[in-house]
């Protein structure tokens, strides 16, 4: 009979083996231990909780009111508009009780009279989009009222090989007048007003300025804009004045290509005058232009007369943006009658959040001292969304914010706009000289 050879069993094996033995036994002593805690332990005992209500529970219905009152179901405090000793006889002497008791006793022989009116909040408007909209009317609506007449007006335009292009009326009105946003000011309030420029060149920059700034703003236009009078339509149907842009000659262009009818300072009267008429008519509505650059220009005393005697006699304000130093504008303007206004300051030169607050504060210093401010600036993102919140809050410090136009005047005879435009509904625009 054969033996079997005995043989050492394999380490793998008994590896294998082993570990599945712990497992298991560890296993049966996790699950031992977890059932002990569950059946004995107490969950009041266990690490502190907190329960988090995703929803305020429903509060208690309110008691309804008596017939009588249920039309003054909830704050209807009333405005006191008059005393005791003003009432109008409703009170009787009489001592007859036979009204309902509210429960009020008064010290007195009769009770006072008080009057409920609605309360103020009931007149507030609400800014959308720069546009102050009352109670039951829509910012469409709110937007129409406010538009200006669509350009051109007749009577203010002539009509060339170029274009069409401004002129004074027959009757007297100009341009300036006629284009101009109305404004009154029967308060006698200081005045700020705020030109935005830039615009027609960026889309969305220029769509922002003119739907969320407030209509008293005036926007001022690229004469290289793509669909530039589009754009113009646009902004005075949002009830924008507008200005066009034009390029005078610098010190130094830099790395920006001047446009070909740039206003130099050597240019002849006739060149000048090629340019300018060319230059505005490229759209119709602005009721002024703004210089675009002009820093050379501006000191060229000759050259600034010509440019304010051809403005001059096509009725067109000219307003000077603020950045000119040693400008003989004034003086031009002076001499000939332009209407014009020289800005008091750039306000985002710096386009910098705090330095534009800063400069609109000097604004309101400067309104508050002189009577009427100006500052202009650019469609920049943060330019536009400070002026939305600054023109909400003038109101209340009793500053009126003011269109451009309502700011020019003709020097020699100190006659603002507003004193000489009046509204021409048959013409959809405004007398003035």
């Amino acid at each position: 009979m054969s033996n079997r050879a005995a043989r050492d069993p394999s380490p793998f094996r008994s590896g294998v083996a082993h570990t599945a033995l712990s497992f298991l036994a560890f296993s049966a002593l996790a699950l031992s231990v977890g059932g002990i805690i569950h059946v004995t332990g107490d969950a009041s005992e266990a690490s502190p909780a907190r329960q988090i209500a995703l929803f305020e529970p429903a509060g208690p219905d309110r008691p309804r009111l008596k017939t009588r009152f249920a039309s003054s179901d909830g704050d209807m405090r009333p405005i006191v508009t008059a005393s005791a000793s003003e009432t109008d006889g409703t009170s009787d002497d009489s001592g007859d009780e036979s009204g309902p008791s509210l429960g009020v006793s008064y010290s007195g022989d009769s009770a006072p009279v008080v009057k409920a009116s609605a309360s103020a909040g009931d007149a507030e408007t609400v800014r959308i989009n720069g546009v102050s909209v009352s109670a039951g009317r829509s910012w469409q609506e709110t937007r129409e009222l406010k538009s200006l007449s669509r350009a051109p007006i007749s009577a203010v335009t002539e009509r060339t090989s170029l274009g069409y292009l401004p002129k004074i009326a027959d009757d007297g009105r100009t341009p300036a007048g006629a284009y101009a946003r109305p404004f009154a000011n029967p308060e006698n309030r200081p005045t700020v007003s705020i030109v935005v420029g830039g615009l027609g060149i960026n889309w969305r920059h220029t769509q922002s300025a003119i739907e969320e700034l407030p209509p008293e703003v005036t926007l001022s236009f690229a004469p290289t804009a793509r669909n530039l009078q589009g754009w113009i339509d646009q902004a005075r149907a949002a009830g924008h004045e507008v200005l066009l842009e034009v390029p005078m000659e610098p010190y130094e262009f830099g790395r920006e290509r001047p446009h070909p009818q740039t206003l130099y300072g050597s240019h002849s009267e006739s060149q000048l005058t090629s340019n300018l008429n060319y230059l505005m008519s490229r759209a119709t509505g602005y009721f002024g232009v703004i210089n675009y650059q002009g820093s050379k220009f501006a000191t060229e005393a000759e050259a600034t007369a010509q440019l304010a005697g051809l403005l001059k006699a096509r009725g067109i304000a000219f307003v000077e943006d603020g950045s000119l130093s040693r400008s003989t504008f004034p003086d031009a303007a002076s001499e000939t009658g332009l209407r014009f206004r020289t800005a008091n300051t750039p306000i985002d030169a710096r386009p910098d959040g705090e330095d534009i607050e800063t400069k609109l504060l000097e604004l309101e210093a400067l309104a508050m001292e002189d009577g009427s401010a100006l500052g202009t600036g650019f469609a920049y993102p943060i330019t536009i969304d400070i002026l939305k919140a600054w023109t909400a809050r003038l109101d209340e410090k009793g500053i009126a914010l003011a269109p451009v136009s309502a700011a020019t005047r003709t020097i020699k005879s100190e006659t603002p706009v507003i004193d000489t435009a009046g509204i021409d509904t048959a013409q959809g625009g405004q007398t003035g000289g």
